[in-house]
């Protein structure tokens, strides 16, 4: 496995060639989906895919990031921290297929850790020993609730989504910054659970491990109205971060402030310390910004073509 040094000279030689956001704004401004597509093509974004097609150039710079994650990363664990999002996705997407007899080809995405072959193989086979212990006991329990008839689209999504989150806790158990990142994450996605379910129940059946939020403080966000909210929240580290949801919670939007603070929460811990380069700090650092800078892509691109108005567009995006 690559040491931190040539990790860090490899990262710090490709995050010369972000897209960054002079050009994100651009595609933003562009007049049509196929002018942003032109702007990621001067930079080489997606080479080698088949056609300039929006998917196949997002479908291909993704598959170049996971090649380099895994032939780059100096320690296992942050290979699967980086990538452990795709394998529960595709997971749960073979699961499904597996049960309701649907080809599952279209349902999965780029590929992590493990390719979309090896996942088909194991799950078709119930051959689970492979996998890390919260994926193994997902896809078991999973298996249970398809035979039992007692499988439904939320709880499967829940099962994988706390799985998912377990791992990442585990892996970043004895490392403080990885810590802190899954903290950020966590939180933004239990805030999301809370404010969707209205009720405190049902949100403490799907929220995910590693966050700071108190049974209580779920409960709030659940039942109680804005400003009682937004009272416990005052003085909280995450008082910004409830704050914008509540915004957009109360007008009736998609939470818009939540998902663009969740994509770039690793990134506000990782800036903090911009001139820090111990470790693997340069490598996770352009990592993260890469997958930031792939969120947005795909917000951007899908945005223009579903004609939606640019000021909501960079409201969704982190510049």
């Amino acid at each position: 496995m690559p040491n931190s040094i040539f990790a860090n000279a490899r990262a710090a030689a490709l995050s010369k060639g972000l897209l960054g956001a002079e050009r994100l704004g651009r595609m933003i401004d562009a007049p049509a989906v196929e002018d942003a597509l032109k702007i990621l093509q001067e930079v080489g974004f997606g080479e080698g895919a088949p056609a300039p097609e929006a998917d196949a150039l997002i479908e291909a710079e993704e598959r170049a990031f996971a090649a380099f994650v895994k032939e780059t990363s100096p320690a296992e664990k942050l290979t699967h921290f980086l990538l452990a999002r795709r394998d529960y996705h595709n997971a749960e997407a073979v699961m499904r297929a597996k049960h309701l007899k649907t080809d599952f080809r279209a349902m999965v995405g780029a590929e992590g850790v493990y390719s979309v072959a090896m996942l088909e193989e194991k799950i078709m086979a119930d051959d689970y020993a492979v996998f890390p212990a919260p994926l193994r006991e997902a896809l078991e329990r999973a298996d249970a609730l398809f035979v039992g008839g007692e499988a439904t689209g939320r709880n499967i999504s829940t099962l994988f989504s706390r799985a998912q989150f377990a791992e990442l806790a585990s892996l970043a158990r004895r490392d403080a910054l990885l810590r802190e990142i899954v903290s950020l994450r966590a939180d933004a996605a239990n805030i999301g659970i809370a404010l969707r379910s209205h009720n405190a129940r049902l949100a403490s059946e799907m929220i995910v491990a590693g966050g700071t939020l108190s049974e209580e403080d779920v409960r709030v966000l659940a039942e109680e109205s804005a400003e009682t909210a937004r009272a416990r929240f005052v003085r909280s580290v995450r008082r910004d971060l409830v704050y914008g949801a509540l915004e957009d919670s109360e007008h009736g939007r998609p939470l818009l402030a939540l998902e663009q603070a969740a994509q770039g929460c690793a990134l506000s811990v990782l800036y903090r310390e911009k001139y820090n380069d111990e470790g693997y700090r340069p490598f996770l650092r352009y990592c993260c910004e890469k997958q930031a800078e792939l969120g947005n892509v795909r917000i951007i691109l899908s945005c223009l073509a579903s004609g939606v108005e640019r000021a909501a567009i960079r409201a969704r995006v982190s510049l």
